[in-house]
């Protein structure tokens, strides 16, 4: 009965051993990371973050350490990862976007909503996001720091659908009032700091139905009672 019972922890054993190598084995070490965005991003420049992580096991990899490198990417604001055996990670990343532009040493300084500095860019260059005027700001470990009035606005202009948004050339802060000049010459009164998305909507609405007329000037300070100027 003890020979059989020896047997028995033996083959256990050989089989726990046989289990534990299988799982340490190069079967389970990354090969490849699949990127997931709403926009195309180069892979290559992510090299330097992701490096580190080829070979691992991917039943231990350290999703954080992992999540915690992406981030360090200006463009990455935030990382969701998927395992998917034997040795392939996917990685679906929000990207921040380009929401406005201000002139700074004679160069066009990107940023994304959250202030992050995306790009630099020469005054002659074509973007398809607005410049920001009126407003004093400072630099801080990589970021523009604007007034908290700011923040709503840039937080709408984060919202807006890309066509639109590249339709806003100028936003003017000014004697406490959002002066909005469009690509299409187009002046817009938007008020004070208030009801930011609602005003957004109904200019568009303005745009969008009176694309075969010629629009001189849109008041939205009352959001109840736009009032269109036509030339």
């Amino acid at each position: 009965m003890e020979k059989k019972y020896q047997i028995v922890l033996m083959i256990l054993f050989f089989i726990f051993l046989t289990f534990l190598s299988f799982l340490f084995s190069p079967f389970f070490h990354i090969r490849d990371f699949v990127f997931h965005s709403r926009n195309e991003i180069n892979k290559n420049e992510l090299r330097t973050n992701i490096n580190q992580f080829y070979g691992d096991n991917l039943l231990f990899l350290n999703e954080d350490d992992l999540r915690s490198s992406l981030l360090k990417h200006n463009l990455i604001s935030s990382v969701q990862i998927e395992k998917a055996f034997p040795s392939t990670v996917h990685v679906v990343i929000e990207e921040r976007r380009a929401v406005a532009w201000l002139k700074n040493n004679n160069n066009k300084l990107i940023f994304s909503a959250d202030g992050i500095i995306l790009n630099e860019k020469s005054l002659d260059t074509e973007l398809k996001s607005p410049q920001i005027e009126g407003f004093p700001y400072y630099f801080k470990q990589g970021k523009i720091v604007l007034p908290s009035v700011t923040e709503d606005m840039l937080k709408v202009l984060n919202d807006l659908e890309a066509e639109f948004l590249a339709k806003i050339n100028k936003i003017l802060f000014q004697n406490n009032v959002y002066k909005l000049y469009l690509k299409s010459g187009i002046g817009v009164n938007f008020g004070r700091n208030e009801q930011l998305a609602e005003k957004f909507a109904i200019l568009n609405s303005i745009l969008d139905n009176n694309q075969e007329t010629e629009i001189d000037y849109i008041n939205l300070q009352v959001v109840k009672h736009p009032v269109v100027k036509f030339k």
